[in-house]
């Protein structure tokens, strides 16, 4: 049964428990609770000593009056999804804290990581959520429910960090270093310059309306919807188009099929591309961006255990979606700057996946361009075309630069074709020179497959693992391996850049943003996110130097 007790009871225990970690849980009126002044916080919170019996429930009220937070940041602290609550609390531990959830996505990057589905797995007791605390209206849940499912969560949590030994092992792991980083960046926030966003409204507006025009020209009906598969559809086959069916035999016109159309010079297929890509970036992104937006800054959730690889993802808002190249995406990026206004700093690692599939496979051609810092992709064209260097084209250079990223991602010919806008033949026999060519990359690939399909599982150069089902498509362990092994990598430099005190606001695939630009700052960023690289997993990764870039300007897009 959880108990109440009085804030000179609570310190006592405290005194009493200083040698055992702490799990702690909280109950919230929403979600939404990250960074300053946010909407929704903790009402209750439930806590108690791991490998005791005993669990204490406080009010936020008490938790505040009592100033638990003073006390509460230097005690070690357990919890699942741990960072949810600390935010939820406004408590930022001085020591790193650690995540039952954390843990078991190291070892099971698409198991499924709720407290429910351990309860279930492992046979223990288990409340079902109140119907309340899903729609958050928790004032509605009375006091003796809302304990005993406080009571429940905590307890689970704690069976669950015995089952992960964490009261065995005090030794503080990586990836506790890694969530506290993440914590501290969430709550600085980014700055979101709305003026301009209103400018990249009216550009990406301006540009469906020419997508639109184009359409018209081509007789597509001014009452049919560029949306709507139906519609697509029936005008293209009314007009001769062929279009692959779906499992359900219907006409496709997602992207795969509307490329292969734009590419033999369909004008209508590829407005219809352009109006949709730009219809979904609007609706989904840009205009519901100043929502999330709290006396103009933007708090970004950083999300460590959400993909099968273990990159990170973010989310409200997702400002992964933010197009990687062309007009608009630089637009976008000039609507964000630091909290305070002062310049950002944008650092970025230079084909890190690339760099890590060389060291792994220790393939000589890439080694040998990355030692002498030449263009890997030049270096390849050469090796496939038979020529110089310097007699590498452009053409050349982007076919090679096609393969040395898409190959990684288990890219097939069919896909291929796409990307070098050629037959399906001509992409085939071009991965066949490409893996001719590059024999020990081949090998490594193939030496990968085997154990992928021998042992079912992926890890990253860190252990962390990717399992597969018995009847799960295995190809994906190439990219679980090279892209999940250089996240490991922006993990280490993360915390690297967090410990050196030059506080990060965001981290984006390969890249971190910090405030207070110049130049001396951008050149300490870099310096400690190359030596985290470079140290992280030297007998591993040793054969290749990764290379940062630091670059500096008024807002993320000049950056």
């Amino acid at each position: 049964m959880a108990h109440r007790l009085n804030k000179q009871q609570l310190l006592d225990l405290f005194e009493r428990t200083q040698d055992l970690p702490w799990v702690i849980d909280t109950e919230t009126d929403g979600l939404d609770v990250v960074g300053q002044d946010a909407p929704h916080s903790a009402w209750w919170i439930g806590m108690s000593p791991l490998g005791l019996a005993e669990v204490i429930i406080v009010s936020r009220e008490e938790f505040d009056c009592w100033d638990l937070a003073s006390h509460m940041k230097n005690m070690r602290l357990i919890g699942h999804n741990i960072r949810f609550d600390l935010h939820a609390l406004n408590l930022v531990p001085s020591v790193p804290f650690r995540d039952t959830m954390v843990h078991r996505y190291f070892n099971h990057t698409t198991g499924r990581l709720s407290l429910d589905r351990f309860a279930d797995v492992f046979g223990w007791h288990n409340i079902p959520t109140p119907i309340e605390l899903k729609t958050g209206k928790i004032d509605q849940l009375p006091y003796s429910a809302l304990a005993d499912y406080l009571e429940n969560d905590v307890v689970l949590t704690s069976k669950l960090a015995r089952e992960c030994k964490m009261d065995r092992d005090s030794t503080t792991l990586f990836d506790d270093r890694v969530e506290l980083a993440v914590l501290k960046m969430e709550n600085r926030g980014v700055r979101l310059i709305e003026h301009k966003l209103a400018e990249v409204e009216l550009l990406i507006e301006t540009s469906m309306r020419s997508a639109l025009n184009v359409l018209a020209e081509e007789g597509f009906p001014s009452d049919a919807n560029p949306q709507s598969s139906i519609h697509v559809a029936a005008w293209l086959l009314d007009n001769g188009r062929k279009l692959p069916l779906t499992k359900g035999g219907k006409p496709s016109t997602n992207k795969l099929a509307l490329e292969q159309l734009a590419d033999q010079g369909d004008r209508l297929a590829a407005a219809v591309m352009h109006y949709r890509k730009h219809f979904k970036l609007l609706t989904a992104f840009v205009k519901p961006l100043a929502e999330h937006a709290r006396d103009g800054i933007v708090y970004p959730r950083t999300n460590t255990t959400r993909t099968k690889t273990g990159r990170f993802s973010c989310d409200t808002p997702n400002l992964q979606q933010i197009p990687k190249r062309g007009v608009i995406g630089d637009a976008l990026r000039r609507c964000f700057t630091s909290p305070r206004n002062d310049g950002i700093i944008a650092c970025d690692f230079s084909q890190v996946e690339l760099r890590v599939a060389a060291a792994l496979a220790n393939e000589p051609v890439l080694l040998e361009a990355f030692a002498n810092e030449r263009c890997p992709h030049t270096e390849v064209a050469a090796k496939m075309f038979g020529k110089r260097i310097e007699d590498v084209n452009k053409i050349e250079r982007f076919k090679a630069k096609a393969v040395n990223f898409g190959i990684l991602n288990g890219m097939g010919a069919a896909r291929l074709s796409i990307e070098l806008r050629s037959t399906v033949g001509f992409a085939r026999n071009f991965l066949d020179d490409y893996r001719r060519n590059l024999p020990a990359l081949n090998n490594w690939m193939n030496g990968v497959w085997q154990e992928a399909e021998s042992y079912r599982v992926a890890r990253t150069v860190a252990g962390r693992s990717r399992i597969f089902g018995s009847r799960e498509e295995t190809r994906s362990a190439i990219s679980v391996i090279v892209q999940g092994s250089a996240a490991e990598l922006m993990r280490h430099s993360l915390v690297a850049v967090e410990e050196a005190g030059l506080q990060p606001i965001l981290s984006v695939h390969d890249e971190i943003l910090t405030g207070a630009a110049s130049e001396a700052k951008a050149n300490q960023v870099r310096e400690a996110m190359e030596h985290a690289a470079n140290t992280a997993f030297p007998s591993v990764l040793g054969a290749v130097r990764f290379k940062a870039e630091a670059t500096t300007g008024e807002t993320w897009g000049d950056a």
